[in-house]
């Protein structure tokens, strides 16, 4: 199922309270994302402002039973369950529930969520992504119902989903031990994001000692030596230097590539024939390095 980037023929109100949405995303470049929530026919919404499809407030007691789908691109999407195989995730015209086909759901509210910043392309692969996640045999009325799917994909949009749209079923989950799916795939999210955080860091880290290292040797400079240094982490870093430069210079020069070398507790080794440099201070040529030179840092013993 593709996006189909036009505009909705069905104009959706917009309602909510303050605990409803928790203020909207107010990017002004971005896609609108909205809310459609609806209620079982048997249950009685609230009171709809006049010739709207809009309410104030969210039910006093703060609970209800809902569906929910995420509309965005002129499509409404969705999770329902199955005895079938493949993906239960569904696209249809917004305000048309699913399931509504047979009575079970009128139309509730539209909460405004603001614009993703997500362009097409990547709109469209976490919506792969969570047709993987979401078979239709794995619906759980309350662990994996619709509500979850549309909580996690307004993660992925980077809108806020409304607590109270999926608080029953969540307390429900709750008192009956069962995990809450969303929860634990946000730890996921908010791991990865830690770790890309940790090494953007440590990217901009090696980028301000790259900096403050001296210049590299020109190529044709007298006692030019052509250095490879083997990293622990697996990188090959290469760099010139001259006779005159001291093995701390060479260390420095590893401290600066890679994230894994502190400035204490490593040395250079050489292994053909082997030698152990310890000495920061002695010069290149008194290490009896030159032309070219293949050493590898190890941690001390």
């Amino acid at each position: 199922v593709h996006i189909r980037w036009d505009k909705p023929k069905q104009k959706m109100g917009q309602g909510g309270s303050s605990e409803n949405a928790q203020p909207a995303n107010t990017n002004t470049i971005g896609i609108p994302v909205k809310l459609n929530v609806y209620t079982p026919r048997q249950q009685q919404p609230q009171q709809r402002t006049a010739g709207t499809n809009t309410v104030s407030q969210v039910p006093s007691s703060g609970m209800g039973a809902y569906h929910s789908g995420v509309v965005i691109g002129g499509r409404e999407y969705t999770f329902g369950g199955g005895g079938g195989g493949g993906s239960g995730v569904v696209d249809h015209v917004p305000g048309k529930a699913y399931g509504q086909a047979n009575g079970n759901w009128q139309f509730y509210q539209a909460v405004d969520l603001g614009k993703t910043r997500l362009n097409q392309k990547q709109i469209q692969a976490a919506l792969s992504e969570l047709r993987m996640m979401f078979p239709a045999k794995s619906y759980d009325l309350l662990a994996k119902n619709c509500n979850h799917f549309s909580e996690l994909f307004c993660l992925k949009l980077g809108v806020t989903f409304p607590n109270w749209v999926n608080r029953m079923a969540k307390m429900g989950a709750m008192m009956q031990g069962k995990g809450d799916f969303v929860a634990q795939e946000k730890a996921k999210i908010q791991q990865a994001e830690a770790r890309r955080r940790e090494k953007e860091a440590k990217m901009k880290e090696l980028k301000t000692r790259q900096g403050q290292l001296k210049p590299e040797a020109d190529a044709n400079a007298k006692g030019v030596i052509l250095i490879q240094v083997n990293c622990p982490g697996g990188k090959k870093a290469r760099r010139r230097f001259v006779e005159t430069d001291t093995i701390g210079d060479v260390m420095e020069f590893v401290y600066a590539y890679d994230s894994m070398v502190a400035r204490k507790g490593f040395e250079l080794v050489q292994t053909m024939p082997r030698k152990v440099f310890s000495n920061n201070r002695m010069t290149l040529a008194a290490a009896g390095l030159k032309g070219r030179a293949n050493l590898f840092v190890k941690k001390k013993m």
